[in-house]
């Protein structure tokens, strides 16, 4: 009987035929009962749109801009979320006061909203009351003062969503007094006392009589660090050391520090200090922090300490940099529901661990997001003894002391 000779190719060919032939109707039948998914057949949520969100800044980034951190949560919400759409405005609080002059017109405001510091634009009653949506096991893992930032009676009138924090600067080159050599681990307010009355006063340069000061700060609508440091428990500048100090320095025939304290911005008191290098120290917030490091990296800058403020004797820190979104009156449950769960989604342990690379803080308790970078550390420690705000109880007294110190504001 004749042998078949099969060449190992055309085997393999029988072989795959066979299988072909097989299993091929097999997988139709399993492909018709389950059909790929059609991206252009995505079942839709229930209420797909756009989102109107405006953003007045209000807390000042330690470097780079929130708007980045916030569009990254946006496009996180949006994969999520098919069909609906967050329109991210970003404006002054001059244009905002534009559209809410006069009658206000709730069809022209957004949904969402920036809450105001010292001023809130936009009608409390046209803000959502979030009780409701929000369990207690959620507002307690917030930090005290962001959870009072929001609340207005027993109404949660708005989402905690970063914070900011202020410290001394102080120039290592400064004079010292002789019993104080060299710059202390601690800084308390007669050494402060100190340092600013050695380093005030004119020096010659060349034909010239330049001022130098000991100490400086700055004041806008939303940041004004110097009530930070007055203003302690108690409510009257009388109650703290850094009030007395600072009547003292105000009522000094020496010029402790720049005549326009009350008007000067933030760009001008930094230069003055770290670029001119006529102010002994430098009150601010964590922008100062990255600011000084790049001019030193640039070969620029100077040499410094950085503090947390001096705090009297089982006292807390009055802090008003709190940034926090609230929710304008809804129509459509629907779309109110996809709103409160953005504003969710931006108190995720992973979207406040990125507020790091902005140089905020967590309005989280417990989260550390700056264990490596010693000196933000210590200003991330420093809001452990935060409890004071321009809000409810405070907001009289903090207002008669900053009429107090900025008679001209």
């Amino acid at each position: 009987m004749k042998k078949w000779k099969v060449k190992p190719f055309t085997l393999f060919l029988i072989v795959i035929s066979l299988l072909f032939l097989i299993f091929f109707p097999i997988w139709m039948k399993y492909h018709k009962k389950n059909p790929p998914a059609d991206a252009f057949d995505m079942k839709l949520p229930e209420w797909s749109g756009i989102i109107e969100l405006w953003d007045i800044p209000s807390v000042q980034a330690g470097k780079d801009s929130h708007t980045r951190w916030l569009r990254n949560c946006i496009n996180s919400f949006e994969q999520k979320h098919p069909g609906v759409f967050i329109n991210l405005r970003s404006m002054d609080a001059e244009r905002l006061a534009m559209y809410l002059h006069g009658t206000v017109n709730r069809d022209i405001l957004p949904d969402i909203i920036s809450l105001g510091i010292y001023n809130q634009p936009v009608p409390e009653e046209l803000l959502t009351d979030l009780s409701c949506w929000f369990e207690q096991t959620e507002l307690s893992i917030l930090r005290q003062p962001a959870l009072k930032r929001v609340m207005s009676d027993d109404r949660l009138i708005a989402v905690p969503w970063a914070m900011g924090c202020y410290a001394l600067y102080v120039n290592c080159d400064a004079v010292l007094p002789m019993e104080q050599d060299p710059m202390p681990e601690k800084m308390n307010y007669h050494l402060m006392d100190s340092i600013a009355k050695e380093n005030s006063g004119q020096r010659q340069s060349g034909k010239k009589v330049i001022d130098y000061y000991g100490f400086c700060t700055y004041n806008n609508t939303n940041s004004k660090p110097l009530l930070g440091m007055i203003y302690q428990e108690g409510g009257k500048i009388s109650n703290s050391a850094a009030g007395r100090l600072f009547q003292e320095w105000l009522n000094s025939e020496m010029k402790i520090f720049p005549p326009d304290l009350a008007f000067m911005s933030y760009s001008s008191a930094f230069r003055l200090f770290a670029l001119e290098k006529r102010a002994a120290m430098l009150l601010g917030d964590s922008k100062a922090v990255f600011d000084m490091r790049k001019l030193q990296e640039s070969g620029k800058g100077l040499e410094y300490r950085i503090y947390p403020l001096p705090l009297d004797e089982e006292s807390t820190f009055y802090m008003e940099q709190i940034a926090a979104y609230g929710l304008l009156t809804q129509n459509n449950k629907e779309k109110e529901r996809l709103c409160i769960q953005f504003l969710k989604e931006l108190l995720q342990e992973e979207s406040q661990r990125k507020l790091a690379d902005i140089g905020l803080f967590s309005v989280l308790k417990g989260i550390q997001l700056y264990i490596e970078d010693e000196e933000m550390k210590m200003l991330e420690d420093s809001l452990e003894h935060t409890a004071i705000m321009p809000y409810g109880m405070h907001e009289q007294a903090a207002q008669s002391i900053r009429d107090t110190i900025f008679p001209a504001e």
